[in-house]
């Protein structure tokens, strides 16, 4: 009996020291193991609530809403002019979302639901000038394009010397970079059709 309970204790000796204890894995994606309160503690504010509120509020319950910051490209591609009926400059902007994330529409300054907005700042050749805008009603999907008319100007278009249109002028898109939603025109219009085609390269 003494001789069994030996070998059965030399046995459970050996098989146990061949044993390995191997610590569970972690990633972002799994359920975390905790060892201590500490590790709780930096586990929940992974993602901590926002100090300075943004606008549009893209928290719920000043909790993001997804664990990485959107990133949207807006392009200004190309500007185009035309006039109305009683000689108006009406400007046309044609912007590309060339990022990674849906432009989502948002309520606006104005208090309606727009993906962003595009301002025209027309000078004529006085030094008069006015800003027009327009906001695209809808969302701009990843390399989505929209062309969108900006509204009339209050004066004829044959003196106009400078356009500049700018898409996203209240950077409410997060788009960080922000190299190309700017096209200026300058230049003399034609005396029948308003002229200021601009693409960029």
């Amino acid at each position: 009996m003494r001789k069994f309970v030996a070998v059965a204790t030399a046995s459970a000796a050996a098989l146990l020291a061949s044993c390995t204890i191997t610590p569970a894995v972690q990633n972002e994606f799994s359920s975390p193991f905790f060892t201590d309160f500490a590790d709780v503690a930096s586990w929940e504010n992974r993602y901590p609530p926002p100090y300075v509120l943004s606008y549009p509020d893209e928290t719920m319950y000043f909790y993001r809403i997804w664990n990485y910051h959107p990133r949207a490209d807006l392009n200004l591609k190309a500007i185009s002019c035309s006039r109305t009926s009683d000689g108006a400059l009406v400007v046309t902007a044609s912007v590309q979302n060339m990022g990674a994330d849906v432009v989502p529409t948002v309520p606006n300054f104005n208090g309606e639901l727009a993906s962003f907005r595009i301002s025209a700042l027309v000078t004529w050749a006085d030094g008069t000038q006015q800003e027009v805008e327009a906001f695209v009603p809808v969302p701009m999907a990843v390399s989505g394009t929209v062309d969108q008319r900006l509204g009339r100007t209050r004066y004829l278009f044959n003196d106009v010397r400078r356009i500049e249109v700018v898409a996203d002028p209240d950077r409410i898109v997060p788009d960080p970079v922000r190299l190309n939603n700017v096209l200026s025109w300058q230049g003399t219009m034609g005396n029948d059709a308003p002229r200021c085609d601009v693409v960029r390269s």
